[in-house]
């Protein structure tokens, strides 16, 4: 299918984080595409989980030491 990323103007990037060991982050940021022939559009949210070191298969499943939420208005 072909599609076109309309850009949701975010006003800035968040700032860099530091993880120390053991440390984990999620990251969300969303995204609306539409169709080259103005058709129906669809919404994309991108969520990232890193972690700094060697954790636990479940580490995932809890709460992130750090959250980073890029998402925006998109209609």
């Amino acid at each position: 299918m072909d599609a076109v990323v309309q850009w949701v103007r975010r006003h800035r990037r968040p700032p860099a984080v530091r993880l120390a060991e053991g440390e984990w982050l999620r990251w969300q940021i969303n995204y609306r595409f539409v169709g080259l022939s103005g058709g129906a559009w669809l919404y994309r949210l991108d969520t990232l989980n890193l972690a700094h070191g060697a954790v636990p298969a479940d580490t995932f499943l809890g709460e992130p030491t750090r959250f980073i939420d890029e998402r925006a208005h998109i209609w």
